[in-house]
């Protein structure tokens, strides 16, 4: 099974300090044989929201994302997460195609849309995300989604 997780279950799954790390480290059990795919994207905005925990107060120490950065690359090298190759121009073009058709009657963050836009190029079995608007959205355009708390 191919799993894309968005940057919410990531974070969550990563920073034990998250008030969500138990029920996304739940999840990765669940699916403990999958193969946990990320983008350029996700990677990107996991990597961006962790080193912004250091703002909050109180938050952890500046070493404690650099951490979480380093151990999130060596899951990708040494598994369970693999690098889907995307184009970002194609998923941008996606992104405006669900805004046409969506926005009216759903709340769509930029970040949040472009995930769901690329699971059109991912093709994953199942799309995991701690995002309800993310979530929605997936459902709208048929792809099995789960909802982590």
């Amino acid at each position: 099974m191919r799993i894309y997780a968005d940057s919410s279950l990531l974070v969550s799954r990563l920073y034990p300090g998250d008030t969500h790390h138990a029920d996304a480290l739940a999840c990765f059990r669940k699916y403990a044989s999958a193969t946990w795919i990320t983008s350029a994207w996700s990677e990107l905005e996991t990597v961006n929201s962790l080193r912004q925990l250091c703002l909050r107060q109180p938050g952890p120490a500046m070493q404690v994302p650099e951490a979480l950065r380093r151990l999130f690359r060596h899951w990708h090298e040494h598994g369970p997460f693999e690098r889907a190759a995307i184009s970002l121009d194609e998923g941008l073009r996606e992104c405006g195609q669900l805004s046409a058709a969506h926005a009216t009657t759903l709340r769509m963050r930029s970040a949040d849309v472009l995930h769901v836009a690329l699971l059109e190029q991912i093709n994953p079995d199942l799309f995991a995300t701690r995002d309800r608007e993310q979530y929605d959205l997936a459902v709208k355009r048929a792809f099995r989604s789960e909802l982590v708390p």
